[in-house]
């Protein structure tokens, strides 16, 4: 690799391989550290919460596996596999998965 490009993930599967599901519990894994962006991901089981929290940067979640609900700023959003949200850095939000699930956090640049 010449450093004009990284794969980060070539299946859902082996999302799941390199970051399990932890019974009553949520995992985060960091997947990618570039200059621009890094990107955790976030293996959910059912019924568990990433209490309210801020970014230090703007984040681009996005959902991978199974349903989450995200609030932010009082408003709750459910996102299914292929939904996205943006929030800019230091905006309180929140993440709840009712079934197991598995999310990308994208931190960009501030």
């Amino acid at each position: 690799m010449g450093g004009e490009f990284e794969l980060i993930s070539l299946s859902a599967a082996g999302n799941a391989e390199r970051n399990p599901i932890k019974p009553g519990k949520y995992s985060a894994k960091r997947i990618f550290a570039g200059e621009k962006a890094q990107i955790t991901e976030i293996a959910f089981d059912s019924n568990v919460e990433l209490k309210e929290h801020v970014a230090r940067t703007p984040i681009i979640v996005s959902v991978i596996e199974g349903e989450i609900e995200f609030t932010v700023e009082g408003c709750n959003y459910p996102l299914a596999v292929g939904g996205s949200i943006f929030v800019e850095a230091n905006v309180l939000h929140a993440v709840y998965a009712q079934i197991p699930a598995r999310i990308t956090v994208t931190f960009l640049s501030a």
